[in-house]
């Protein structure tokens, strides 16, 4: 399995050929986290006409792959990951530590992502680009 980050969920919504191609290419199943749901909600004004069609389709992306909660063992695993990046003078947000915390905890140790940089650093988890 193949945790999708906030970056290629909207990017697979925008059709963009780069992730599309990867995600075909590989021979996996995907899931993402409730913190990359909230991410993507966070972005879409409910007054926006635009955004609840938006919306109806990030619903439907996300009833059809796993989603993972944040749960004690993933929070926690979260909060070590924010302290070792902070201990080793590096930086990381809070979403990403929650992110990469909850798909390390549920046993996936790879992410899609267009912002290499935001989990490059996060010892055990491997990070595809595209």
């Amino acid at each position: 399995m193949i945790g999708l980050d906030t970056t290629a969920i909207i990017d697979i919504f925008k059709n963009d050929l780069k992730i599309i191609k990867l995600i075909n290419s590989l021979d996996k199943t995907f899931a993402s986290t409730i913190i990359n749901h909230q991410e993507i909600m966070f972005g879409l004004d409910n007054e926006n006409l635009q955004h609840l069609e938006e919306e109806k389709y990030y619903d439907d992306f996300f009833n059809n792959i796993f989603v993972f909660s944040l749960e004690k063992p993933s929070s926690k695993k979260a909060s070590k990951i924010f302290w070792e990046l902070k201990k080793q003078g590096e930086s990381s947000g809070r979403f990403d530590c929650m992110i990469a915390g909850i798909l390390l905890s549920n046993g996936i140790n790879t992410i899609i992502t267009r912002n290499v940089k935001h989990f490059k650093k996060i010892k055990n988890l491997k990070v595809i680009s595209y």
